[in-house]
């Protein structure tokens, strides 16, 4: 339905940002993360300030002005947390790869306005977004808050997706069928199909957690259509994230859900529309023993890729190169060569070498130890189903990014660098709840004085307190007893 407001939009996000901007600065610093949680995967919606005044920096001004917080609430930007070394390890190291890219490519030195720059700049946003938004320190509450967000931006990516394709005809495959993302914008289908694996996935897992019926029933039904809108994408990379997913959570939580699974796996040719079958089956040829020019194409991409890493083993060509090396001529149609190299990881060895692939390992390994740990030993079922629902994330986006780049997209990626985030918070304070401070005890307040400095404490009489007992009582400490006067 359309109220005639459609231009009133931007100025709305716009306004909506600058309230953001000043509330993280003077009020709260998570104002401004949940400002950004909603526009995340919703590119084309976040693209609609670009013509205003640093309306195409919004996320990064957003993040400045939770910064700002931090720091006049005397913060630190950087958190004391593990996460904390390896993404500021990580960070310097791309960028010391960039500017070796620069020398590869024989390109000016990287520096603001240079398109490479701003391909490093937009990544890093994801790794910010973990810092920042653990340094913010949400509450139990914001963090469900923030799921709740999360959940919101998926059904709103996912309605943009489906009201696209809801009246095509899906009877037979063509490629006019796949060329649609929605609301993902440059991510295109495939990228949308990623999203659309792990957000399925990530809710499953909280409604295996989740008590209150309604609620657990709306994450079973966004979980659903967000199957729809994957099945719908024609993604065979996205199916292959979805069925890894689902695997990995039926394995550590419910068995049930491998049975399922198992199920579908017989029977998906006579429920899923025909075009999907036909994209599934077109992948090898039993008849020509051949696989498809899609497939194929990978295959030569991988083969040329891995020469140039043979090359430069170590450090590789340099961040952001592969699409500058022109290897590959594009045989779907489209003109000049292929961008990438449709596997990711090929791509960082390509790029980076065995030291960035090592980065990148020792990356995704921290976030599935975190949160296999935090869902093992967990108290809270919130927080377990957090752990649970980041391993089933990561393991999609890995299955997802062997058949092309889906990491490097803040669309597709950004909120599961959030869920890291909330992890590491869980991890906080499932600690300090397991870890309470030590109370003064009444038997402690009337041992005997011992030496102290004259450093002097008054307590006023409370009820249940210990000065119940002795009305108003002076004490003193001297860093190691407390004593009464």
């Amino acid at each position: 339905m359309n109220f005639g407001l459609e231009s009133y939009v931007p100025y709305v996000l716009y306004l909506a940002a600058i309230v953001a901007f000043l509330l993280s600065v003077f009020w709260k610093p998570i104002a401004g993360i949940f400002y950004l949680l909603p526009l995340i995967p919703l590119q084309t919606i976040r693209y609609r300030t670009n013509d205003l005044p640093l309306g195409s920096s919004v996320v990064g001004v957003i993040l400045l002005g939770v910064a700002l917080g931090l720091l006049r609430k005397r913060q630190p930007i950087l958190p004391k947390s593990g996460w904390t070394t390896l993404l500021v390890i990580y960070g310097l190291f791309t960028y010391v790869s960039l500017c070796l890219g620069s020398t590869y490519l024989r390109q000016p030195f990287p520096l603001m306005g240079d398109r490479r720059f701003g391909v490093w700049q937009e990544y890093m946003v994801m790794p910010a977004l973990l810092l920042l938004t653990l340094a913010a320190a949400p509450t139990k509450q914001q963090m469900r808050a923030i799921v709740v967000i999360l959940c919101l931006g998926t059904l709103a990516l996912d309605k943009s997706f489906w009201s696209t394709v809801s009246d095509r005809d899906f009877s037979s495959y063509s490629e006019e069928l796949h060329v649609e993302g929605g609301s993902m914008g440059y991510a295109g289908t495939n990228g949308l199909a990623a999203f659309a694996a792990q957000s399925a996935v990530f809710v499953f897992a909280l409604a295996e957690f989740e008590r209150r019926r309604w609620q657990r029933w709306a994450y079973y039904g966004l979980a659903v259509l967000s199957s729809f809108c994957l099945m719908y994408s024609l993604s065979r990379a996205g199916y292959v994230a979805f069925i890894a997913g689902c695997f990995v959570i039926g394995v550590l939580k419910h068995r049930k859900i491998l049975i399922l699974l198992f199920a579908f796996l017989l029977t998906w040719e006579t429920l899923v529309p025909p075009a999907v079958r036909q994209r599934v089956e077109m992948t090898y040829d039993p008849q020509t023993r051949s696989i498809d020019v899609s497939s194929a194409t990978r295959l030569s991409l991988w083969s040329n890729a891995m020469e140039v890493f043979d090359r430069n083993p170590l450090l590789g060509a340099g961040f952001d190169t592969y699409e500058y090396m022109h290897l590959n001529r594009r045989t779907d149609g489209g003109v000049g060569y292929y961008a990438d190299t449709h596997n990711y990881f090929v791509k960082v060895l390509v790029e980076t070498g065995v030291v960035g692939f090592v980065l990148l390992l020792w990356l995704v390994a921290r976030m599935l130890l975190v949160s296999y740990h935090l869902f093992r030993k967990a108290q809270d079922p919130f927080f377990a189903s957090l752990g649970l629902g980041l391993i089933g994330w990561v393991v999609c986006a890995i299955a997802a990014n062997l058949f092309g780049d889906r990491w490097t997209f803040l669309q597709v990626n950004g909120y599961m660098w959030v869920l890291a985030a909330l992890v590491g918070r869980a991890q906080q304070l499932e600690k300090d709840e397991a870890c309470p401070s030590p109370a003064i005890t009444p038997a402690e307040l009337l041992a005997p004085a011992s030496p102290c400095t004259p450093e002097t404490h008054t307590i006023p009489a409370t009820r249940g307190g210990p000065s119940e007992y002795f009305g108003e009582t002076a004490f003193v400490n001297d860093g190691k007893n407390l004593c009464r006067l």
